[in-house]
């Protein structure tokens, strides 16, 4: 109903609602006579009401959206054409109202069964919203843990390597100034590019500016040390919480990034949410990258 009070959902629970509704529009084109016919609507009517419900943040909160909500669940237990939109619209829903609709449960068991014929992207936004609703208790059972990500590390390390190696001479002087010996630090950081495929030793980074410029947004190099130091979390694992940590203080400025550098820093974000269930900075939600090259 108007004015329901809902729970303030935390980072995952955003997320999860974020990359879900990404997909919607994809998905509703294709399917919006089916949605129109199964909720017993016009086209004009049906688009009226897909409108209220991104108003409300795709909750269904209104008496308006209730014929919509109505066709969407008898799409996603039909398992047919518009299954796809149904569990995307209706799986957002859930996660924010928690209200859980027992005769659907077959309905996410349906879309647990199909999560590897569909696109990596659209596969992961379900899976991980599957796994939240699990997580708080509204859902029987959550997806495999590789389900849930959208791409394996070694796919999303060759665009970090190729900004990694598209690093000026200039900046890596200014990455190398940062330490007590220049010339030594800077051989060190070339050695790293050329023969390590950018990948630290044991005794860490070659030189402290590394992360140190990875923490200037607009610096001279900062896009290569931020791909330095996700490219070695990505193999390594991130037990200070460094991506979490410059997602919450410096997200807005990733996405701000030229394609060709946010697309691979915005995924090598992801995978750390994906695969690391402590992950949870309060931030602003992570965009899909449908293409990475």
């Amino acid at each position: 109903m108007p004015g329901s009070v809902f729970p303030d959902p935390g980072f995952r629970t955003r997320q999860a609602v974020s990359d879900l509704v990404a997909h919607v529009k994809p998905l509703l084109s294709p399917s919006f006579g089916a949605v129109a016919r199964a909720s017993g609507l016009t086209i004009v009517q049906t688009g009226e009401a897909i409108q209220l419900l991104r108003d409300d943040r795709f909750r269904f909160s209104r008496d308006e959206t209730f014929a919509l909500l109505d066709g969407l669940e008898s799409l996603a237990l039909a398992q047919g054409a518009g299954f796809e939109v149904a569990v995307v619209i209706l799986l957002a829903d859930l996660l924010q109202t928690r209200q859980a609709s027992r005769p659907l449960a077959e309905g996410w068991a349906a879309a647990q069964v199909r999560l590897r014929d569909w696109p990596e992207t659209l596969r992961a936004a379900v899976a991980n919203g599957l796994a939240q609703g699990a997580a708080l208790g509204l859902i029987a059972e959550a997806p495999t843990a590789t389900d849930c990500v959208t791409r394996a590390a070694e796919v999303i390390a060759e665009p970090l390597l190729r900004m990694v190696r598209a690093m000026r001479p200039d900046e890596l002087l200014e990455v190398a100034d940062q330490g007590e010996d220049m010339e030594n630090d800077l051989d060190a950081l070339k050695a790293v590019i050329r023969h390590q495929r950018g990948i630290f030793g044991t005794d860490g980074p070659p030189v402290v500016g590394v992360e140190n410029v990875a923490n200037l947004p607009g610096a001279p190099g900062f896009e290569g040390c931020t791909a330095l130091m996700l490219l070695n979390l990505l193999g390594n694992g991130d037990p200070q919480n460094w991506v979490a940590a410059h997602w919450q203080s410096l997200g807005a400025g990733y996405c701000a990034l030229r394609a060709s550098a946010r697309d691979p820093v915005l995924a090598a974000v992801r995978y750390a949410y994906e695969t690391d269930p402590m992950f949870a900075p309060e931030g602003i939600a992570i965009p899909v990258v449908h293409d990475l090259t």
